[in-house]
């Protein structure tokens, strides 16, 4: 009997220390415990709260308490990091710092993207002004510092919005813009730079993994139309895999020694061009290569990184369509339509994937290579979704008053999106270094270079301004409506611990419990 009682007592011990430490969970995305497979605005919802500001991160939680991020203020002046139970969703404690460089908050613009990382001993927050924090459990500031001040402003014309990976002592972040582009790792305990290595300019948003190979951490980043190994403990460049297309957005997903790698639609390219592009990279039981052990034919994604459950990897699109491919071989299972759009990557629990949906409604899909959804979810009563209490969307116009820029705002915002001073075509030709007004093969910036026999129109290997006119007007209209798809309620992220998920809009979190009974 006190055998019996004494592992009740260590299983209840492991249940409580169940955890989703960073983006993804480090990259499975994969809930250690069953999760509520039926939930509705009215039963289900343990709790809901509105937190101040506005934040696209996805929360994240260790030993039953919940850590999210947000920026406040109309020029996103203050970084935040707070701290709720999950039981309750009572706050514990909100640490706030002055944001070093400022932008409007509105839906142009980053707006607290980057997901924080939490240990044993502190939450790690960064945000796309540059800063990075670092908070004790208790809600103490440990230390904080700014990348831009160190390095150079960013170059983005929409923010940053990779995430932090770690290891057991250092935060690695990577830092993809038009300006000098870098991998960095960050002490944990002190907040100083560890290493840091040059990376090629590129505009991305995808986060790296840390995975375990040959008793080595390897660091690893796909952007900018390459997979790359580093070695964790110095930054040492491993292993390299080029000529990718479309791998801006989803991040890596490791599988045991199998990585998954997502690409999405290039903006000015097709199908055929992203689909080999999602592929899947077998690693040496070293840590200095790989094979491709597989491309597939047809599957892309974008906003969604991929997930893996048993032998099947899937792969959701931009217009909602689930692709079904087989974990060894990349041959297609299925095609279905899920019938809504996805921003935040699906979570795998107990052989079913739940897909969450933008405008806050859920499907549950069973895992395996037949296509058939369990259940449909609504957050909120899709006729009246719920509109942020107190924040308000800064326009670029409302952040100056009598046309004085409100603490140099313009000034920053003309410094770190060049795009701001004339559109597309003016960013292009700040990369014509000879001023000719054309941009030669060796001045087209990397992003557009895999699908430049597709702008260049004239087959001469280089952008005329009629040619860079054309591909900004196929680009304005390709984000017709974007403006109205962009605002409030959206889910963005979302966090799986303790048998209960946590879903986070700009200003919304939500917990989700089977013994939530009916909401109040």
């Amino acid at each position: 009997m006190k055998k019996i009682s004494y592992l009740l007592i260590l299983l209840n011990c492991n249940i409580a220390m169940a955890s989703w430490d960073s983006f993804r969970d480090g990259g499975s995305s994969e809930s250690a415990s069953p999760l509520p497979l039926h939930w509705t605005p009215g039963s289900g919802i343990r709790w809901q709260r509105e937190r101040p500001g506005y934040g696209q991160s996805s929360p994240v939680a260790r030993d039953g308490r919940v850590y999210v991020s947000a920026v406040i203020g109309p020029e996103k002046d203050e970084c935040c990091v707070v701290s709720l139970e999950l039981s309750t969703g009572n706050q514990r404690w909100m640490q706030k710092i002055d944001a070093t460089a400022t932008a409007p908050s509105d839906y142009m613009h980053a707006r607290a993207a980057p997901t924080p990382v939490v240990d044993g001993h502190r939450v790690y927050a960064f945000f796309e002004s540059g800063d990075l924090m670092a908070v004790d459990r208790n809600g103490a500031l440990c230390w904080q510092r700014s990348l831009t001040e160190a390095y150079g402003p960013f170059e983005n014309g929409h923010g940053l919005g990779s995430s932090p990976a770690q290891t057991p002592d250092t935060i690695i972040l990577n830092i993809e813009h038009r300006g000098p582009s870098y991998l960095i790792a960050i002490d944990k305990a002190t907040g100083q730079t560890r290493w840091k290595v040059a990376r090629d300019s590129s505009m991305s948003w995808t986060s790296p993994v840390v995975v375990e190979r040959g008793g080595d951490q390897v660091v690893v980043v796909s952007s900018g139309g390459s997979v790359k190994g580093y070695r964790a403990e110095t930054g040492e460049s491993l292993w390299s895999l080029d000529g990718l297309s479309g791998n801006s957005v989803s991040s890596p997903t490791p599988a045991g020694d199998q990585l998954i790698i997502g690409a999405r639609l290039p903006e000015f390219g097709t199908t055929a061009d992203a689909a080999g592009s999602n592929l899947c990279l077998r690693l040496d039981r070293s840590s200095h290569g790989f094979e491709v052990t597989w491309r597939a034919s047809k599957a892309v994604c974008d906003y969604a990184s991929p997930i893996v459950a048993g032998k099947c990897v899937y792969l959701l699109t931009k217009i909602g369509v689930l692709h079904c491919l087989d974990r060894e071989t990349g041959a297609s299972h299925y095609s279905a339509r899920l019938g809504t759009q996805c921003w935040a990557t699906p979570i795998v629990a107990n052989e079913r994937l739940y897909f969450f949906g933008k405008d806050g409604r859920t499907r549950v899909v069973q895992a395996g290579p037949r296509f058939a959804i369990l259940a449909t979810n609504d957050l909120w009563d899709q006729e009246a979704p719920p509109k942020p209490e107190s924040y308000t969307e800064t326009s670029r116009a409302s952040s100056s008053e009598n046309g004085v820029p409100s603490r140099g705002s313009a000034d920053r915002r003309r410094q770190a999106n060049p795009s701001s001073r004339g559109g597309m075509v003016a960013a292009l030709l700040e990369n014509d270094a000879d001023g000719d007004g054309v941009l030669s093969s060796d001045e087209i910036p990397n992003q557009f270079r895999s699908v430049l026999q597709r702008i260049d129109t004239n087959g001469d290997g280089a952008l005329d301004q009629e040619e860079m006119k054309a591909m900004a007007a196929s680009f304005r209209a390709r984000r017709a409506g974007s403006r109205e798809s962009s605002r409030d309620p959206i889910v963005y992220g979302v966090a799986a611990t303790d048998g209960s998920i946590v879903i986070r809009t700009g200003t919304r979190l939500y917990a989700i419990s089977e013994s939530a009974g009916e909401t109040p």
